[in-house]
């Protein structure tokens, strides 16, 4: 679909739209990356303290920011995510059920992010963009309504039940709500940033309102994560350019998710490589 739709425009015309992008926005997009993958690291500080399993800040931010990376840009292989959390919490003591829990818990608090920041752009500003192409906003606006009432599900199970939940041979306390609001705060501010750094780096005269940006953003990112392709790489592109093309020219739109994919995702690779490569080196 992707290349259906950039078949009009050509190479050169892709670069002058990546060209177009400052040197100011490309150093805040990268500042606010940083930002967001510091942030990222709270995932597993609250999944920990939720297993009563204290490790140094060090220790975690390095399990997180690795585990982090690889599986935003590998996806479900031998390398991604999971994978590179069980060697390290393993190889400091972790047992497998709680390493099991960690992941468990972090990506409970990615989901409530995406659901209460999607449920808010959705039922308040729901995308103009909807409109333009012949899409009704009334089911968008149910849509963001059924996502936030999820989020209050949530909340509401883990205070008024006290007891574990059995899943087979599996108990499994559900977090306090004080530790819920956290991950909600924690995993929405992380999102909003991550939109953020896209944002920046689309046109700067592009009409398109943050809010509103910030819903076709998480759509495309939970389609991304859906298709179980390493990164979203492709999908997530293709729903940012069909749905912004309408108001923004294509070769600029694909300027800035070529450089939103280094900033973001290859950079922090790059970093995570050779951090864990001095890892395993240390070890030896």
């Amino acid at each position: 679909m992707m290349q259906r739709e950039l078949q009009a425009y050509n190479f050169h015309a892709i670069i002058r739209g990546l060209g177009d992008i400052s040197r100011g926005r490309l150093i805040l997009a990268l500042m606010l990356t940083m930002a967001s993958y510091v942030l990222l690291t709270g995932y597993d500080v609250l999944a920990l303290r939720y297993i009563r399993r204290p490790l140094p800040y060090g220790k975690i931010a390095l399990a997180s920011f690795l585990g982090y990376v690889f599986s935003y840009n590998v996806g479900l292989s031998i390398l991604g995510g999971s994978a590179i959390r069980y060697r390290l919490y393993s190889a400091w003591g972790l047992s497998a059920i709680e390493i099991a829990k960690v992941i468990a818990c972090c990506t409970v608090a990615f989901w409530l992010g995406v659901f209460t920041l999607g449920g808010l752009a959705l039922l308040l500003e729901p995308p103009a963009i909807l409109s333009s192409l012949n899409l009704p906003v009334a089911p968008a606006r149910l849509l963001g309504v059924v996502l936030l009432m999820l989020v209050g599900v949530y909340l509401w199970w883990g205070r008024v039940r006290t007891s574990p939940l059995r899943l087979r041979r599996w108990e499994l306390l559900l977090p306090s709500v004080p530790l819920s609001l956290a991950q909600i705060a924690l995993s929405a501010v992380d999102w909003a940033l991550a939109g953020a750094v896209c944002y920046l780096l689309l046109p700067a005269s592009q009409p398109l309102p943050y809010v509103e940006f910030l819903g076709i953003f998480l759509l495309a990112q939970v389609l991304g994560v859906i298709s179980h392709v390493p990164g979203g790489i492709g999908v997530f592109e293709t729903i940012i350019l069909l749905l912004l093309s309408p108001a923004l020219p294509a070769p600029s739109v694909v300027g800035a998710l070529i450089a939103y994919r280094g900033i973001y995702y290859l950079f922090p690779l790059m970093v995570a490589m050779a951090l864990l490569a001095a890892y395993e080196l240390t070890r030896r």
